[in-house]
């Protein structure tokens, strides 16, 4: 069976998860994920960064009908020192637009936003990206992005979507992000019924390099979207905020989102209509490195 081909009524569903670049509640997370393989059939290879990018190269491309990424690449994350970005080489950049123009579907979930943050052109593939540090995006310059902890409530915006399928909203005690989100070139989902003020977020930053919070860092007001679908080359993609921990993994409405979004980006009926308004994958770099004051 051919991966870009789509999937047989009775087929497994050939799953790749990637994870990576970022702490993860591992138990948890691949807990959920045994269970929804359990529940919907799925056939589940789990790869981790950096040596999991070798599974989108063309000649492992055939093995897989969807993509979860859970991890971050292009940036070297370490307490204590300033985020690094990576530059990715032509072929790993050619490797991923090939498999989004392929048509294979992904779904991207929490700090999987903040993957590849020199590369713009996957920002648009996500619908946004989250910045751990000062970031320059569609010309315009952005802080580095600020995170919340806390107890939230989203309503489902689009119940008549198969991802939604059965979900009535979501009550989380989660993260969540203050971080560009492009609202008018996605189609949304999920969307928090209250977001936070700005000033309840943190700077993703200054946690990072484990200093005190700064007295001055302000952010443009988070988007209240938690949840999209959009295109990117010919492939079908859904991005979900949600995800940072186990109190996440063990609520089954959202076990149940996430189990809906992977198989409906492996469908025919998702597939063929990212095929009929593809969006062309910008393979362009922008490597600009934006100094931070590590001092603060």
């Amino acid at each position: 069976m051919n991966a870009g081909g789509g999937r047989g009524g009775d087929e497994l569903l050939r799953l790749l998860v990637l994870t990576g670049g970022h702490k993860i509640d591992a138990p948890a997370f691949e807990g959920m994920i045994d269970r929804l393989a359990a529940e919907r059939s799925w056939l589940v290879a789990h790869a981790r960064q950096p040596l999991g990018q070798r599974w989108l190269a063309p000649s492992a491309r055939d093995h897989f009908d969807a993509v979860l990424l859970y991890d971050i690449p292009g940036l070297e994350l370490q307490r204590g020192d300033v985020p690094r970005p990576v530059v990715p080489d032509a072929r790993t950049v050619d490797d991923v637009a090939d498999l989004l123009d392929a048509g294979i579907g992904v779904v991207a979930l929490h700090h999987a936003l903040a993957g590849w943050p020199v590369w713009p052109g996957w920002a648009e593939a996500l619908g946004g990206r989250f910045h751990y540090r000062p970031a320059r995006l569609r010309g315009r310059d952005w802080p580095d992005s600020g995170y919340y902890h806390g107890r939230f409530r989203a309503e489902v915006v689009d119940a008549a979507h198969p991802v939604c399928a059965g979900v009535t909203g979501l009550e989380l005690t989660d993260e969540l992000y203050q971080a560009p989100v492009f609202e008018d070139d996605v189609h949304p989902l999920l969307s928090l019924t209250e977001v936070p003020p700005p000033d309840q977020y943190a700077s993703s930053l200054d946690a990072v390099l484990q200093r005190p919070q700064r007295a001055d860092y302000a952010h443009p007001p988070a988007s209240a979207l938690l949840g999209w679908t959009t295109v990117a080359g010919r492939s079908p993609v859904v991005t979900l905020l949600p995800g940072d921990g186990g109190h996440t993994f063990a609520e089954p409405a959202f076990a149940r989102l996430l189990g809906n979004a992977v198989d409906w980006v492996a469908s025919e009926q998702a597939r063929a209509a990212a095929a009929a308004g593809p969006r062309p994958v910008d393979r362009t770099l922008e490597p600009t490195v934006v100094p931070v004051d590590v001092a603060g």
